[in-house]
């Protein structure tokens, strides 16, 4: 008498198996994500040191009219801003009125085009934002080494602490989620509504840096990364290239 064995699988083998695979794959999806994730925070970072570097370059070339004193770039403005004859909203090119010498707006798009920034959004296809004191970037006038700027870093929109004051500019990455940003299409995204990214937004001299975090924390969920230039690094470029004073 022979004892047949059945070599198949049943259907709670079959069952047991597809979870495993389906939570194997769970898992290397979830790791690869974060692990993609985590190199556009790390190629954004870098873009935001070239583009400081490029402001550097920008003063380190152009020079007030009549004058030896140099200036900073002017943002390009974002969409639906009323720029001066000659200008274009969202071009990617500084926007600055060609008879006074100053910018139409001190806040922006980074000047892309004008400074030849590659690539020319972040990681998560967004423009970068720009900001610049006024009295950094007259053409007219130029800087001194006597001047400050007016845009100052804190750690919160409410009652934060000061990280940098008085700084010529600031160049920032609306990060992954990208509220408030102008994409890379050229639209508008939509507005925060944390209190810490809308300090990024809101068209003034304040900004908030810190690290990122999720949205039922104070301040809301947090994403941008900030990056600036001092006076102190700017003047120190300068007056070694024999800029200044």
């Amino acid at each position: 008498m022979k004892i047949r064995c059945d070599s198949g699988f049943t259907l709670v083998e079959i069952a047991i198996a597809l979870f495993i695979l389906a939570l194997l794959l769970g898992t290397g999806l979830t790791l690869l994500s974060t692990e993609l994730e985590q190199r556009h925070v790390e190629d954004t970072r870098e873009m935001l040191y070239d583009a400081r570097e490029l402001l550097l370059g920008y003063a380190l070339a152009h020079f007030a009219t009549g004058d030896a004193r140099p200036y900073l770039p002017c943002p390009d403005a974002m969409p639906g801003t009323t720029v001066s004859v000659g200008n274009v909203a969202n071009d990617g090119q500084e926007d600055r009125n060609a008879a006074t010498g100053a910018c139409d707006v001190q806040e922006g798009n980074f000047p892309w085009v004008t400074l030849g920034l590659t690539p020319q959004s972040d990681a998560w296809a967004n423009r970068l934002r720009y900001r610049v004191s006024s009295s950094f970037s007259n053409r007219s006038a130029g800087m001194q080494l006597a001047y400050a700027g007016d845009i100052n870093v804190l750690d919160a929109a409410s009652g934060g602490n000061s990280i940098a004051l008085d700084v010529p500019a600031i160049i920032l990455s609306h990060g992954r989620n990208g509220l408030g940003a102008i994409n890379s299409a050229g639209l508008s995204n939509p507005m925060p509504t944390g209190t810490n990214e809308t300090a990024n937004t809101d068209i003034t001299v304040n900004f908030v840096s810190h690290t990122p975090t999720p949205a039922g924390v104070a301040g809301g969920y947090f994403d941008d990364q900030l990056i600036w230039l001092s006076q102190y690094v700017l003047f120190n470029r300068l007056v070694q290239a024999g800029r200044l004073p």
